[in-house]
């Protein structure tokens, strides 16, 4: 090969490595123009962040209402058990008042049953007392070693239902065990003796001279457990947590509404000459008629008590407050009672 074309092969390959370095040049030029520019920003530890800057993150309170465990009854007044205090309402000429704390309010944690007289009042919990009506005056405080659960004005006594079993109390105070080793949550008298309402021992009536446990030949312990007793000439009432029960001193009958074979947890009974009413945990129910039926303003509402004040049926609800039967007018609201510690919700 001459010399000049060697000289012109060598010329056209150091052309081509000098276009392939331009273009090299220029594609990676480009690319840096795209990407972003980094900023740094030098921070100390003592610098103040805006708090504008910072997300927050503030649970939510949720207000908790007091309720209402039980209510005792006398004429025109009221005392309330909530969260072991003990608040007083009384009726006068303007309506009922404004919730004051009791005077019987030292006992509130021990309270379980109350029974108004003239002249005094005796009251059930841990011991037995009994005290003066209108003022904080002890008479007699007896400790029976035992939780006092019902109080029943019997004869010139006292029949005190106890854990241990049933008492008698004479005017002498004087103390009777009349039967032991039940757990007596419930107390009545009829024509023909009386009934003692158990947890867990069973339903059992007395004549004056023998004991007898009282059950259904269908299922033997439906009366195993008895919430509350009360009787109105000709039935003596039953409630249990497994139904409404009536006796007629003949028969016994289990109510329902209509056709439902829904059961109800029953709390308490209001008799009545035309009818009876029933508070459960379900709501407040009327037998009239033959029938029991739901009373609409109080369906799946938690009733505690049932009073006849005057003219007024008084309804007392665990979560809602205390309201006349007739037109459901408010006596007395959860907020008017103080309420608990707020419950701080979770943060999302």
């Amino acid at each position: 090969m001459k010399k000049s074309e060697k000289l012109s092969h060598r010329a056209q390959l150091v052309s081509i490595v000098t276009i392939s370095m331009i273009a090299i040049v220029i594609i990676v030029g480009a690319a840096l123009k795209k990407r972003p520019k980094l900023v740094v920003v030098e921070a100390t530890a003592d610098q103040i962040i805006p708090a504008d800057t910072i997300p927050e993150a503030i649970p939510e309170v949720e207000e908790v209402l007091p309720q209402i465990e039980k209510v005792f009854h006398d004429s025109g007044r009221l005392e309330i058990l909530s969260g072991e205090k003990l608040y007083t309402i009384t009726k006068d000429s303007s309506g009922w008042t404004e919730p004051l704390a009791s005077e019987f309010g030292a006992f509130a944690s021990q309270m379980d049953c109350m029974v108004y007289e003239e002249e005094q009042v005796v009251i059930g919990g841990e011991k037995l007392i009994i005290s003066g009506y209108d003022y904080l005056e002890l008479y007699d405080e007896y400790d029976l070693g035992q939780p006092v659960n019902v109080v029943l004005d019997f004869g010139e006594g006292y029949l005190v239902g106890a854990n241990d079993g049933l008492h008698y109390f004479d005017a002498d105070r004087k103390d009777t065990l009349l039967k032991q080793d039940i757990l007596v949550t419930s107390l009545t008298e009829d024509a023909a003796g009386l009934w003692v309402g158990t947890f867990g021992d069973g339903l059992w009536k007395y004549d004056g001279e023998k004991w007898q446990r009282r059950y259904l030949t269908r299922d033997t312990s439906i009366f195993d457990f008895v919430n509350t007793l009360e009787y109105n000439y000709p039935h003596v009432w039953v409630g249990t947590p497994s139904g409404i029960f009536k006796f007629n001193g003949g028969s016994w009958n289990q109510l329902f509404v209509s056709d439902s074979s829904e059961v109800y947890e029953v709390n308490c009974f209001l008799p009545r000459v035309l009818n009876t009413y029933v508070g459960t945990n379900q709501g407040l129910f009327v037998y009239a008629n033959d029938s029991l039926q739901a009373v609409p303003d109080f369906q799946d509402t938690r009733i505690v008590g049932l009073f006849k004040d005057g003219k007024d049926i008084l309804v007392a609800t665990r979560e809602s407050g205390i309201f006349t039967l007739k037109g459901k007018e408010e006596i007395l609201r959860p907020e008017q009672l103080p309420t608990s510690q707020p419950v701080w919700a979770d943060a999302e």
